[in-house]
């Protein structure tokens, strides 16, 4: 088995499973797409579907729900409450799970970053939470080291704040200031030999100067795991998207940690007629989707889930093979999470296709197929099984046979 990041440790919390897990080979078994459905909504509106061999990717709609995900909405559409009841609930529930103070299901990772970041400058009060996103006043810098820039660090300037950058601890030390309102950390971006400041450093000025801190782990998962050990990093709060890795309803997230400070993100969110996130609305469904989504993916068992996709894999290779100057092995990515991918690479001699064109192949058949995408992958042919239904290992290794056998 192989191991995680070094700064991710094993989990000490065991929760229980929950009434709504029936069993952990259900969560843990292959998706059966129903076939009972009444109407083809894609084929009425002339939407082409595609199997995903990529994996959880955003444009790709995410990870497939669990079944006990989908009874858990199916639910919520039918019965309903209070909002606030619900909410309230649920965020007890996933603190449990979690070991955390509080929690929130958010609309997504990059909500949670909103309402951290809202949080931290208004701190509750009434009257700044009305006034964003005009911070005049207010307590508006988030500081962020140089080399944790990223595409959706935007979302912390959403709420009104202004990132302040910074590259060494001298230049944190002389930013921090009256108008310092959060710390930020990404924990994607982690690496002990390119962070300019340590992250316990970067925790121990926070505590020394009582500034909150946010953590962004909204890759971090599988496993579910990760989302305690974050917790327990001793950051003040910390967001994760909750349609990907924890398989969960595309459009949440959770955001996690110090009770308080989860108030006041609450008080800038919905159903808050006068806050700056009343558009980050989460359906009542949601709510209970994300926190069944988590209490199963906390029994998923890591070796028996490798083990079923290995297996997966070894039925789509039974497809593919044999072809001349062709080499398909399993691997294991040890990025940002442990993840499975069937590794492909064919002599160009013998199979005369480059990746570009074999990936416009897979795109353009019948069916279309995604598979990983090149920038995450390192330029290499990578197919996922965490998305497929069953069955669809097959089609995918007939249509790689297919097209590779017509480029001998």
């Amino acid at each position: 088995m192989t191991t995680r990041r070094s700064f991710l440790k094993s989990a000490a919390l065991a929760y229980p499973a929950c009434g709504l897990l029936s069993n952990t080979a259900k969560a843990q078994g292959t998706y059966v797409a129903p076939t009972n459905f009444s109407r083809d909504y894609f084929k009425e509106i002339g939407v082409r579907p595609f199997i995903n061999a990529a994996g959880g990717y955003s444009a790709f709609g995410g990870a497939r729900m669990r079944p006990e995900v989908a009874e858990a909405i199916r639910y919520g559409t039918y019965n309903k409450a209070k909002v606030d009841d619900l909410h309230n609930a649920v965020g007890k529930r996933i603190a449990e799970m979690a070991g955390c103070e509080a929690a929130m299901v958010t609309s997504g990772a990059t909500a949670s970053m909103v309402l951290a970041t809202a949080a931290a400058m208004t701190m509750g009060d009434q009257e700044k939470i009305e006034q964003l996103p005009d911070t005049t006043g207010l307590k508006n810098e988030v500081i962020i080291q140089k080399n944790h820039r990223y595409t959706y660090d935007r979302a912390l300037i959403a709420a009104g704040a202004i990132l302040v950058e910074v590259a060494s601890e001298e230049e944190l030390l002389s930013a921090i200031g009256t108008r310092t309102a959060m710390m930020f950390w990404l924990l994607a971006n982690h690496n002990p030999a390119g962070d300019n400041i340590p992250m316990t450093r970067y925790l121990e000025i926070a505590t020394e100067s009582k500034i909150p801190t946010f953590l962004d782990g909204a890759t971090m998962t599988p496993p579910a795991s990760n989302v305690i050990d974050a917790c327990n990093m001793g950051f003040d709060l910390v967001g994760f998207s909750g349609g990907k890795g924890l398989r969960g309803p595309y459009s949440a997230g959770l955001l996690l940690g110090k009770g308080d400070l989860i108030s006041y993100a609450r008080a800038n969110s919905s159903p808050n007629s006068r806050s700056l996130g009343r558009g980050m609305k989460v359906a009542p469904e949601e709510y209970l989707g994300m926190m069944v989504a988590f209490e199963t993916a906390l029994n998923i068992d890591e070796a028996e889930d490798f083990k079923r996709k290995r297996e997966i894999f070894a039925r789509m290779m039974n497809e593919i093979t044999p072809i001349p100057g062709l080499k398909a092995e399993v691997i294991v990515d040890e990025g940002m999470v442990n993840e499975l991918y069937l590794d492909l690479e064919w002599d160009p001699l013998q199979v005369k296709i480059s990746i570009d064109e074999f990936i416009e192949a897979l795109r353009n058949g019948s069916p279309s197929i995604e598979i990983r995408m090149l920038k995450f992958s390192g330029g290499r042919v990578h197919i996922s099984s965490t998305v497929l239904a069953e069955g669809q290992e097959i089609m995918v290794g007939r249509r790689i046979r297919e097209i590779l056998s017509a480029s001998i």
